[in-house]
């Protein structure tokens, strides 16, 4: 019986289906990337359509008391009296623009929106904060310096992205030398250090404030008493304590006597009255 010779593959044909693999294999890494690109794209349109819409609802509830408060003070108009008015109504346009983005919620759910923008001005010892906070925060820290005769600073206001990403891996190489593993150092870093592009410093709306005679941030800045001051009048300013204790499951950050945040006045006041968070203020 004539046995059948086993055909020999040609270089060209191996060729053939080495080049018909890799288009194969190209496309679908491509369609991967398109997929996953698209994914990145929604997620950031949504969460920065979702923070739009929080501070324009809180924007919203400010404006209508201000018009309520306006009603029931409001006298007869005066002859000539538009312009005033127009005036007027141009500089709470404007307040209420502060408002909003003082409004604005940075935690581990809520990244800073890729375009987010707002004017600096530093502070006599180099650090920066948001312009629309300065007056208020210079004023809190003169009446805490008279009432407890003691000098406030702040020692930490507007970080970069790049240094708040420093801070966290600083942060998990300490834990790490502490003699946690890399999961359990990293997971106890970020209850204290949030990820670049999640920290409220990066807002430049958060300050970590301090005495010059005790700069530690921990547990012993609540003894102070420029802490205890602060903790009690802060809402008077339009700041809040942003990480009270016995929140760490709303606000996913441990207790932080120090960390003070800018949201207005009225915010505050409301914040601070009832005791709640930021995040519980925002959704109602």
């Amino acid at each position: 019986m004539r046995r059948r010779r086993k055909r020999k593959i040609t270089l060209k044909r191996r060729l053939q289906w080495l080049g018909a693999w890799s288009v194969l294999i190209f496309a679908v890494l491509l369609t991967g990337g398109i997929v996953a690109g698209t994914f990145v794209g929604i997620r950031k349109f949504c969460d920065n359509y979702m923070q739009k819409k929080i501070r324009e609802a809180a924007a919203a509830v400010h404006m209508n008391e201000k018009k309520t408060q306006s009603g029931r003070n409001s006298k007869p108009e005066k002859e000539g009296g538009n312009l005033q008015a127009e005036e007027e109504d141009m500089s709470q346009e404007g307040e209420e623009d502060q408002l909003e983005e003082a409004l604005i919620l940075v935690n581990k759910s809520f990244y800073l929106p890729t375009n987010y923008e707002i004017p600096l001005i530093s502070l006599d010892n180099g650090q920066q904060i948001a312009e629309v906070m300065y007056g208020d925060l210079q004023n809190m820290l003169m009446d805490g310096a008279r009432a407890t005769k003691s000098t406030l600073l702040v020692s930490s206001g507007f970080r970069t992205s790049e240094k708040q990403e420093q801070l966290l891996k600083e942060e998990i190489e300490k834990n790490i030398n502490a003699g946690m593993d890399e999961d359990e150092a990293r997971k106890d870093a970020l209850m204290t250090v949030a990820p670049a592009h999640y920290s409220e410093h990066e807002t430049g709306l958060a300050v970590d404030i301090v005495s010059v005679a005790n700069q530690r941030l921990d547990e012993t800045q609540e003894d102070t008493a420029a802490n205890q001051w602060l903790r009690e009048n802060c809402a008077d300013y339009g700041f809040i304590l942003r990480y009270p204790r016995g929140k760490e499951d709303v606000t996913g950050f441990s207790y932080e006597s120090w960390h003070f945040r800018y949201v207005g006045k009225a915010a505050a006041e409301e914040i601070m009255q009832r005791g709640i968070t930021l995040e519980e203020y925002l959704g109602g």
